[in-house]
């Protein structure tokens, strides 16, 4: 039987034939597969015209397999045992895994989120290295080249070519110096006539806090500092006026660091959802599928 014959062979067609092997005998062969003596013996005359053999005498004591049967006996153990274990789920051994598994995210998630699962996941898989990156505007082909594992990212849009999970939904909060005056008169328009801190990366279609001011009839907003990204807007925020609007995750942080305050925004502002974005062909991929599930538990507690 050569290559082009071979979509005449099904799996169960081949295990029939072992059975006939064994059992030298047409019923016996079918108790073992399970089916009637007839379809055995239909399976029989599959198998004769399969590989252009007879495949069995009979005789008084059932069947005498021909010599072509014999010689296929050998390669039918060999080959069905290396079907099964092909088909027998890999076990994963964390501690010899080896992987350079490459995430392109924000900053704020690595500081709030991902740190943490890397330490957790360093515990138990130590070769598995992690290559941290910016989000860029290239991120989803980098994704569908292979040259990215893994995209985190804030408000990314479905797409139906690439697997996402939704990670944790973040309510934006106010942050600002505690000495700012802003604090004395806490409502809309004065946070209006206040400078922000915005990202550069974000249009103002995109900008919830633009979208708000406009759709309010506020005084159009004032930018008294860009930053491209949101963790770098901690460290500017000390001793000015500037109002920040960020994950309440990162603004812990700045909290904690700076001293700075946290308010709840005197307006409503949708909820930032943070997603994994990952390419279908790791789906099935356990080692991938063990680090998505420590992310994902990374972002269960943000205490």
């Amino acid at each position: 039987m050569n290559t082009n014959h071979l979509s005449k062979v099904d799996l169960n067609l081949l295990k029939s034939l072992r059975a006939l092997l064994e059992e030298r005998h047409v019923g016996r062969a079918a108790l073992k597969m399970n089916v009637t003596q007839s379809a055995m013996s239909h399976t029989l005359s599959r198998l004769r015209s399969a590989f252009n053999d007879p495949l069995f005498i009979r005789n008084a004591k059932g069947l005498e397999p021909t010599s072509r049967a014999l010689e296929l006996s050998g390669k039918l153990r060999f080959i069905l045992s290396e079907i099964d274990i092909l088909l027998t789920p890999k076990t994963l051994d964390l501690a010899q895994a080896h992987a350079h598994f490459r995430i392109q995210t924000h900053d704020f998630i690595v500081a709030s989120y991902l740190s943490k699962a890397f330490i957790a996941i360093n515990a138990e898989a130590p070769n598995v290295i992690f290559d941290v990156q910016i989000l860029d505007k290239r991120a989803y082909q980098k994704l569908d080249d292979a040259k990215l594992d893994m995209i985190i990212g804030a408000g990314l849009e479905a797409n139906p070519r690439f697997m996402q999970k939704r990670l944790i939904d973040e309510a934006l909060v106010c942050l600002l110096d505690k000495q700012n005056p802003v604090l004395n008169n806490w409502n809309p328009e004065a946070i209006f006539r206040y400078p922000h801190i915005k990202s550069s990366l974000l249009d103002d279609q995109d900008d919830p806090i633009f979208q708000y001011g406009k759709s309010a009839g506020l005084p159009q907003r004032k930018i008294g500092l860009y930053a491209e990204t949101l963790n770098l807007q901690l460290a500017l925020l000390p001793n000015t006026k500037l109002i920040a609007f960020l994950p309440q995750s990162i603004a812990r942080h700045g909290n904690q660091l700076y001293g700075l305050t946290i308010k709840a925004c005197p307006f409503t502002l949708p909820a930032l959802t943070i997603r994994g974005v990952w390419h279908e062909r790791h789906q099935n991929d356990q080692l991938h599928k063990w680090i998505r599930d420590k992310i994902s538990d990374a972002f269960v507690d943000i205490k």
